[in-house]
Order: C-alpha cells, then structure tokens, then sequence
C-alpha cells in the first residue's frame, strides 16, 4: 500500500487530465452544434428607386450666369429656384420675338380660314356646274329627237313630191307624144306640161326643206356635243383651281405647324431660363460658376441628394458564391460608424447589426469582376419586433460602406469544417423558403 501510495499522481495532473478530457469532450459535442453558412460582400448605401438617387442638375441652353438663389449645402423642395440664366443666342435676344410669332401665326390662321371659304366655294360650282351638265344635255338630246322627227317628216315629203314628179313626167311624156300625132288637144299638152313644172318645183322645196332638216339634227348633235365639251372644260378649269387652293391650304398648315413648334419651343426655351430644383432635397457639388459667365447646354450646375427613404445596400459577391444565393435571403448587415459583433455561425448572437433581404441580383457580372446585389430592409422582422430598422437617412448616408453576411443553410459545426477543409463551397438548398434555409444533413 505505501508503494502504491508512492506512485500515485499528484492533484495536478489529475486536475489537468479532467480538464483536458472535459475541453475533449465539448469540444467533440460542439462539432454537432448547428452552424449557419453565410456569405460575405461588402459595398456600400445606395437608393433603391433610380429616381430617388443622386442627380446632376444641368443646363438646357447656351445661357449667361444672371443670379444663383441657393447657396451650398442649402436644402430645397421640388420647384425651388435654383438659377436665373440670360441668353446669349441672337436669335432670342429680341424680346417681343414671341409676340411677333404669335402675330405671324394670327395672320397665317386668318389666311387659312379665307383659303377655306376659297375652297368651300370652288366645291360648290364644281356641283352646280355638275347639276347644270346633267340638265343641259337631255335638254340638248330633246332637241337632237325634234329634228330627228322635223327630218322624217322632210323625208316623207321628199318621197311624196319625188313620186309626183314621177307621175307628172309619165303624164307629159305621154300628152306630148298624143299631141304630136294629133291625138289631143294643144290645151291638154300645157296642162300636163304646168304640172310636170309644179310638180318639179314641189320635188325641189321637198329636197331643200330635207337639207335643212338634216343640218338642223346635225346641228342639234354639235350642240350636244359643245354643252358637253363646255361644261367638261369649266368643271376641269374649276377643279384646277380647287387643286391650287388645297395645296395653298397644305402649305399655311406647314406655315402654321412650323410657328407652333417655334413658338412652344420659345416659351419652353424661356422657362429653361429658370433652373428649378426636380425634387426634394438637399444641394450639392456646387460648380463654381460666376455671375455673367457663359456656360454650355448640359453643363452641369450642381448635383442634388433627393430626401428619401428608399435606402438599400448593394453588395458584391464573388461569382463562387453567386449561385448560392436566390431572392428573399436574409442578410445582416453591419454600416460603417456603426460598432458590430457578427458571429458568421450564429446570426443570431449579432450585436450591431441590421436585418436585410436579397431583393435583386444581377444577371450579369460587374465591371471590378463580381456580382452585385440589392438588399433592402427585412420589415417583417422590424415589424414584429425582432430587429431594429436600419439607422435614419440624415444618419445612413448613400455612399456609406457596408459589410454584409448572407446567410444560408444550416449545417453542424464537424461539417462546416469538413467543407472548409476541403475547399467546397456552402450547400446549396434544393427548396429554398421565403426567408432563411431549412437544415442540410451532410452525406
């Protein structure tokens, strides 16, 4: 017993045996502890809505420098001036220019109108020279068919003295041969030759009276044809005219259009001479510009910080754990200013930090080579009183630097250092839910 005693360890070594067996054994249980994979990016504060963002104020016009009405710094609200600016162009130095335009315009517009009345009443003589074609010719054709009846009934005529001639002749021939053998009388011989002569003179005022007949209906038919001719040139001559009034009319509606858009063009041109202010907001980067100077159209006059509370931070990822993340990740975020404690394992333990989710990514890589992400803030959690909002806007600034984890899927402790240790990337999860990850059980 007393050698026993003799070889028996002293406290010491035995207190550090169970402490190096308790520090074994947590450190064995801690392996199975849960682990939450995250992703790291940094970048800076920006402004979600492309309108609410940082914005130059320019110059729309050669113009000279006459007053500025806001100093450095200085906060404005939308319609504020900021400008007053002179012209320098000749052609608007004149200022009764705009009413002169305005006159022009009142003198084309009157002249418009008396085209019009022009070419209303061209339209109306091309109708009635319409209407009196259409009454004129059957009157003319009503003509053509009273000769047409006055020349069959000459024509008649001409057959009847024609045939009485005939018999007449027959007549003669036959008294004269009677009265040359002696057969008849002298007094029957002249009577028959009376009306052989009246008989001739007949057939002869039936012919002439047949001739006039027929130049009457060719007559008739040329007058036809004149009305027509005629009217066809006035209707011709008249539409010419009609053509020249309606291109005259084309031509003081360019004239007009033309002054409309010198006109709105002088009236936008003199409200440019006013630099107001977009949107809410707070002016600077004022340009050095003095009174009387001469500046270019799109010189840029100041740059102007819209009040909004918009805010997101956008973050770059490298393009080995771009695939990782989808929309609707939570993320925690720690602003520069702003002292944090970030666990990368345990989000839950953050100190400092504030809630965000993915809400976009980009399609396609940034010019420093990485990917960039949108992340705005988690309301849900600041609504039920789990996180705190994001610093104020006079507080967190666009521009601002950031750091941001994106956190993914659950794992033990024992995994993520096997991963780490072979250089694998985070497990991916194949449903992703709307916020955070379900748990990943290594192979």
């Amino acid at each position: 017993m007393k050698s026993l005693e003799q070889i028996k360890a002293p406290i010491i070594v035995n207190s550090l045996a169970y402490i190096s067996l308790t520090i074994t054994g947590l450190i064995f249980l801690s392996l199975f502890l849960p682990w939450r994979q995250t992703v790291t990016g940094s970048g800076k504060v920006t402004v979600f809505s492309p309108m609410e963002r940082p914005q130059s104020i320019n110059t729309q016009i050669d113009a000279r420098i006459e007053k500025w009405h806001i100093e450095e710094g200085q906060l404005v609200k939308s319609g504020d001036l900021i400008l007053e600016l002179a012209e320098v162009k000749p052609e608007y130095l004149d200022e009764r220019q705009l009413d002169k335009l305005i006159w022009q315009e009142t003198a084309l517009e009157q002249k418009r109108e008396a085209n019009k009345k022009l070419i209303a009443s061209l339209k109306e003589q091309i109708n009635s020279l319409y209407k009196f074609q259409d009454a004129a010719l059957p009157s003319a054709n009503l003509g053509i068919a009273q000769n047409q009846d006055k020349l069959n009934a000459s024509q008649q005529k001409f057959r009847a003295a024609e045939q009485n001639y005939k018999t007449a002749k027959l007549n003669f021939d036959r008294r004269e041969q009677l009265y040359e053998k002696g057969l008849n009388s002298k007094r029957d011989f002249e009577l028959a030759e009376l009306a052989l002569i009246k008989a001739e003179s007949e057939l002869n005022a039936a012919e002439a009276k047949l001739s006039i007949a027929r130049r009457d209906v060719s007559l008739a038919r040329l007058d036809v044809t004149q009305v027509s001719a005629n009217t066809s040139l006035k209707i011709q001559e008249t539409e010419a005219k009609l053509a020249g009034a309606l291109e005259k009319l084309a031509n003081i509606d360019k004239l007009i259009y033309d002054l409309d858009i010198k006109i709105s063009n002088f009236e936008n041109r003199v409200e440019q001479r006013r630099v107001i202010a977009p949107v809410d907001g707070q002016i600077v980067k004022l340009k050095a510009y003095g009174s009387g100077e001469i500046i270019k159209a799109g010189s840029r006059l100041a740059t102007i910080v819209p009040e909004t509370s918009d805010r997101a931070v956008e973050l770059y990822i490298s393009d080995f754990f771009i695939p990782l993340i989808d929309i609707g990740r939570e993320v925690r975020l720690q602003f520069a200013g702003w002292p944090a404690l970030q666990f990368s394992g345990w989000p839950s333990v953050a100190l400092g930090t504030f809630p965000g989710k993915v809400s976009v990514i980009d399609a396609s890589v940034s010019e420093n080579g990485m990917f960039r992400i949108l992340v705005k803030p988690d309301l849900d959690r600041v609504e039920s009183g789990r996180d705190e909002n994001w610093p104020e806007a006079v507080q967190l600034r666009p521009g601002m630097k950031a750091t941001g984890w994106v956190i993914l899927d659950e794992v033990p402790v024992w995994y993520e250092l096997w991963r780490i240790l072979n250089g694998f990337a985070p497990s991916i999860m194949k449903t992703p839910k709307k916020h955070g990850g379900r748990k990943v059980k290594p192979k």
